[in-house]
């Protein structure tokens, strides 16, 4: 009967982690439906803004990273960055809100019931199992705006938002993550034109 309860929790966690992972992740695109850019294909880079925590340093390196995966993408669909008279101008602003909270105490026991118990009752065999009830995130998000550059008008604005439940763990993995969140905010870039 343990046994069992233990399986059926193990797959109630691993399916409470894939939902999670799934939803931590979102993108929203907003688009003029009257710009065309099969006639637009020479873009101009605008100032970015980075707000984060992390060492001015870090923000540098990361703007380098993700400028880099942008045109790589937009080069792949025969957009081409120019310094002078450009199609739109490309930005993004960008930054993270860290969260913290803390919850009530959970234990395994119920803790000493007398000032007597030597030993204390808040774990399940030989040791403590204390649960931590405090828990950080972040959530991340980045929104890339393209405007006309006749106009100054905004025509394709896209969204990316992601939770990292482990902001350190993001960090070793920059190139990775940088190489998600432009792939799938340039996914529906350009959009496709109505006929």
């Amino acid at each position: 009967m343990i046994l069992l309860f233990e399986r059926l929790f193990l797959v109630l966690i691993c399916a409470s982690t894939l939902s999670f992972c799934a939803a931590a992740q979102k993108v929203d695109t907003k688009s003029d439906k009257i710009y065309n850019f099969s006639e637009h294909k020479h873009y101009q880079w605008r100032q970015n803004r980075l707000f984060t925590r992390q060492n001015p340093d870090t923000n540098a390196v990361m703007d380098i990273k993700i400028v880099k995966a942008v045109n790589q993408n937009l080069a792949a669909k025969g957009f081409v960055e120019v310094s002078e008279k450009p199609d739109f101008y490309l930005y993004y602003s960008g930054g993270g809100d860290i969260r913290m909270g803390a919850g009530g105490a959970t234990q395994a026991g119920s803790g000493p019931v007398t000032t007597a118990d030597i030993a204390p009752d808040y774990g399940i065999g030989d040791g403590p199992t204390l649960a931590p009830t405090t828990w950080m995130k972040v959530s991340g998000q980045i929104v890339f705006h393209v405007v006309d550059a006749a106009s100054n008008k905004p025509v394709w604005v896209t969204t990316y938002s992601k939770t990292f439940r482990d902001p350190d763990k993001a960090l070793r993995n920059m190139d990775k993550e940088v190489s998600e969140l432009v792939t799938k905010a340039f996914k529906d870039f350009p959009p496709k034109e109505k006929k």
